[in-house]
């Protein structure tokens, strides 16, 4: 059988939260919504979100690509998460922030033109 979709998993600590964060600050679709298992996408990428996340900061090789990185990041703050490093951007690189979810899960917002 082939492989269909391919997807980024999150552990998470209370779903509803982890749910309204990807919907409301990164604009992401809810496919799937369980209290132990839920899935959202965007641009045909998905992340599952996953329960019984542990408590702290983890880092997860997750990022999103997007137009306008100021305004994304105050909608990570605005929906409960949070900035964890200034936008960092060397002459012709793009620019790029270290952000968290409401879980303490870290990812990346790097800015860039649209498809």
């Amino acid at each position: 059988m082939p492989v269909f979709a391919a997807y980024t998993l999150v552990f998470v600590r209370d779903m509803n939260r982890a749910v309204a964060f990807y919907r409301d600050a990164i604009g992401m679709t809810p496919r799937i919504t369980t209290p132990a298992w839920s899935e959202l996408e965007i641009e045909g990428a998905i992340i599952a979100l996953h329960s019984g996340g542990e408590s702290g900061t983890r880092e997860i090789p997750l990022g999103f690509k997007v137009l306008n990185i100021d305004q994304v990041a105050n909608a990570v703050v605005a929906s409960g998460g949070f900035i964890h490093s200034p936008k960092r951007q060397a002459p012709g690189e793009p620019a790029i922030i270290k952000a968290g979810d409401t879980e303490g899960n870290v990812f990346f917002l790097s800015e860039g033109p649209g498809a």
